[in-house]
Order: structure tokens, then C-alpha cells, then sequence
């Protein structure tokens, strides 16, 4: 007899023009939820957000063909805000086409917003990690009950690689390129414009050894050129790090890796080793203005982040290690004097030497289940921050324009067409930098990109 079939669907990204353009990633959190219901269903997985040139109608129809008869369960991903009108969509259309079927939601968004889906479209709603909550479903097989109970997922602890079918890992779109997989869960970080401090403080990460033994089979298996981790804050562990990087340096592993972390986690030593490891390393700086450090509750003090970012940084330079800066102008506070102090430390770093970084800037948005969204009353009393689409991903039209419609203090009224401006900056530094890369990392960054897709992640 077949097994009951768990429809695991990422839905599209709507209203996605000049964001989402390049994100494809595979999604290691859908393997680690079909890896762990794998002996009591039979999981399937369906990715709507990855084809950047597909109609919507494309994408339902491809729903359609994978709306089979031993479907008895459909769970969606909203992973991010920018998928909810795309869950409604896929929700919307499954109802249409099996309205027996029992429609479970999960992800940051649920887990933030759980009053944003309802009994029309949503049978069960799942805050926090949904491993243990989705293994249950599978075992009761739920039906329609014409409500929607929001349930506590709790935190999972990822540990145990068995849990993901190795064999049938997703492979990437394109052959020879990025592999995603999470080494970690979990950040200690309480940064406000972020979304990991609503799962919790819960650190979880896999063994170095059983780490080191995934890429192994999967180089063997699925030969990326570049392995890109999924991790919040990977490396917060500085143990594991230094000995994850002796494994894959003593094996000689061979594709590229690329990761994101906390740049004042850092020393001279460890960045000489991500360069011997061929590691693309991406440092969530985020601001060089003190008093933006303290608004983005970034770091205690101020002072010594920017002081040891500013070490790190020119160190990645001096040693030559690709790597790339975040920063987010804009953000609930940010004055005209505030944006000139990140501006004068990023050209601080911009000495006489080789460059072997890259500057990434975005303006801010809010995110539902951010400290930055709890803060909205009291940003706006203390410097006269409007956010206003505070439910963005709620309206139909371009959301990228509409979530970046804030004004992040009163310094800028009446001189708003500026707070673009750092976009200009922002292409001159890296004119001027990539223009003095070493051929050695013009050479890295060419293959490295060659099978890398970005993230658009920030630490």
C-alpha cells in the first residue's frame, strides 16, 4: 500500500520586481522537515520561488500536477514576508482543487504574524521551528475542522544529520552551482532590525566531524562548486569554527564556501584560515555611526564593535580574503551626520593597499516579529520615524518600494530625495575597490560567482 504523500510547497514571491531577482537558494529548513516525517509519509517538495520568469499561472499549474490523490497533507513555507500573498495564493488554490485536504502554515512570518492567516484558507498555524509539530500531523493525518488553531512549535534541535535524507538531498537548479545546508541554528544576537532573536537564544549545530562527512558525500554526490551556508551566525561557536576549518583544510576539500558572521567575532588567525579554506566570507557590519550601533542594539559598545570591525576589515584586505560589508542606511534614527560617520568608515578602511572587499548597501524595511516592528510608536516619539506600509507584504502593487517607504528620522524631512544617495556612493567605492582587487581575488570572485547565487542575507 502507498504511503500518505506530506506536499511540502515554497510558495512565489509576488510583487517581487527589484527584489527576490536573484535569490535562489535551495532550502535546507524543507529538508530537515521532510527528512524527519520520511518514515511515517512520504515527503515531497515543491519550490514556486525559484523560477524568476514564470507566470503565476505557470507556477499554480505546476501545484496542480503535484496535487496527487495519496496527498493527504499540505504544509507551506512562508519563509519570508515577502512570500505571503504567494501562501494565500497557493492556499487559495489548493482549497480550490482538493478542499478536503488539511493546509498547515509555517515559517518566520506565521511565527510573527500568526493572525495574518486564517480558517479560509489555513487549517493550522505553526510558531516557532516545525519539525516536531509536522512529524505529529503525519501521524494523526488531520481534516478539515473549519478553524485555524495557531500551535507552538518550539525550537529543534539540530544535531543529528541523520535526520535529512543525504541521498536525495535537493540538488541545486544549476549544475555546478551553489549548495545550500545549515551547519546551525540559531543566534544569540539581539540585533532589532532582525528576525532570528524571535525563535529564541536556542544554538544548535551538528558535530565537526559529522559536518565535514556531509560535504565529503556531498561533493561525491552532488559536486558543487560552492557550498553556501545557511546559518544565522555561522561560526558562533569559535571551537567548532577553528576546528571545522582544520578538517576542511586537512581533508582538502574542494569547493569554495561561502558564509556570513559577525564581523568583531573575528581574528587575524581565523581569516587567514577562511582564505586557505577558499572561503567567500559576507561581515554584517551594518553601520560605522556609534550611535546607530546603539539604535540597532548591535552591540554594547559602540566603540569597541567599530574599533574591532575596523581591524577586521582591514586585515581581510591586508591579507587578501574576498569577502563582502553589509550595510543598512536608513534604518529608525539615522540622521544625514549618522550616514556621513558610516561613510567616512568605510572610506577609512580605503587606504593605499589592495581591496579585496565588496561593499553591499540596502536601505532599511521593516519586518513583522523584528524589535524593529515592536518599536515602531516608539521610534516615531523619539526621532520622528515613519514607516509607512508598516504591513507592506499585506498590499498588492511593487513591495519593494512600498516596504522601503520610511523616513527614518525628522533631520530628513524636506530632504528626502537624499536618502537614495548612498546608492551612488555605494557603486563609486566599489568602482574604486574592485578596480585595485589582486588578480588573485579578481580570479577567486570570477570562479566563485561562476556557481554562487547571493543570499540578500544580514547578520
Amino acid at each position: 500500500m502507498a504511503r500518505r504523500i506530506v506536499l511540502l510547497v515554497t510558495p512565489p514571491v509576488l510583487g517581487r520586481q527589484q527584489w527576490w531577482v536573484d535569490r535562489i537558494a535551495n532550502k535546507p529548513h524543507l529538508a530537515s522537515l521532510s527528512g524527519y516525517v520520511r518514515d511515517v509519509a512520504e515527503p515531497r517538495t515543491l519550490e514556486l520561488d525559484t523560477d524568476r520568469d514564470a507566470s503565476v499561472s505557470d507556477l499554480l499549474d505546476a501545484l496542480d500536477f503535484a496535487l496527487v490523490d495519496d496527498v493527504a497533507l499540505v504544509g507551506i513555507s512562508c519563509w519570508t514576508s515577502l512570500h505571503y500573498l504567494g501562501a494565500l495564493a497557493v492556499a487559495a488554490h489548493v482549497r480550490k482543487r482538493r478542499p478536503d485536504l488539511a493546509i498547515v502554515v509555517g515559517g518566520h512570518h506565521p511565527t510573527a504574524v500568526p493572525g495574518d492567516f486564517d480558517e479560509r484558507c489555513f487549517d493550522i498555524v505553526v510558531k516557532g521551528d516545525g519539525e516536531h509539530v509536522l512529524r505529529r500531523l503525519c501521524g494523526e493525518w488531520p481534516r478539515r475542522s473549519g478553524r485555524c488553531d495557531v500551535v507552538e512549535g518550539g525550537t529543534f534541535d539540530q544535531s543529528d544529520p541523520s535526520h535529512i535524507d543525504w541521498d536525495n538531498y535537493v540538488r541545486p537548479i544549476v549544475k555546478r552551482a551553489a549548495l545550500w545546508m545549515g551547519a546551525s541554528r540559531g543566534c544569540a544576537y539581539q540585533c532589532r532590525y532582525c528576525i532570528e532573536p524571535e525563535r529564541g537564544a536556542h544554538y544548535s549545530r551538528y558535530a565537526v566531524d559529522a559536518q565535514l562527512d556531509l560535504i565529503d558525500r556531498l561533493v561525491v554526490t552532488h559536486d558543487p562548486r560552492v557550498i553556501a551556508f545557511s546559518d544565522p551566525l555561522f561560526g558562533a561557536n569559535r571551537r567548532w569554527l577553528e576546528a571545522f576549518l582544520d578538517g576542511v583544510e586537512r581533508r582538502g576539500l574542494p569547493p569554495m564556501f561561502w558564509c556570513e558572521t559577525r564581523v568583531d567575532l573575528m581574528s587575524r588567525d581565523l581569516l587567514e584560515h577562511f582564505k586557505r579554506c577558499r572561503f567567500m566570507v559576507d561581515f554584517g557590519l551594518d553601520t560605522g555611526s556609534p550611535a546607530m550601533v546603539t539604535r540597532m542594539q548591535k552591540a554594547a559598545s559602540p566603540d569597541r564593535y567599530l574599533e574591532r570591525a575596523h581591524e577586521t576589515l582591514t586585515t581581510a584586505n591586508a591579507i587578501g580574503l574576498p569577502h563582502g560589508i553589509y550595510i543598512i542606511f536608513n534604518y529608525p534614527g539615522e540622521t544625514p551626520e549618522t550616514v556621513r560617520e558610516t561613510q567616512r568608515f568605510i572610506d577609512s578602511l580605503d587606504g593605499s593597499g589592495p581591496v579585496s572587499g565588496f561593499l553591499s548597501c540596502q536601505t532599511f524595511f521593516i519586518l513583522p516579529g523584528t524589535s524593529s516592528y515592536r518599536r515602531m510608536a516608539d521610534d516615531a516619539a523619539a526621532f520622528g520615524t515613519e514607516i509607512r506600509h508598516p504591513a507592506w507584504w499585506r498590499e498588492p502593487g511593487r513591495h519593494h518600494p512600498l516596504a522601503t517607504d520610511v523616513l527614518p528620522s525628522a533631520a530628513w524631512r524636506g530632504r528626502e530625495h537624499e536618502l537614495t544617495a548612498f546608492r551612488s556612493w555605494n557603486e563609486a567605492a566599489n568602482q574604486r575597490w574592485c578596480a585595485r582587487h589582486p588578480e588573485a581575488v579578481t580570479r577567486f570572485r570570477r570562479e566563485f560567482h561562476a556557481g554562487a547565487a547571493p543570499s540578500g542575507a544580514s547578520v
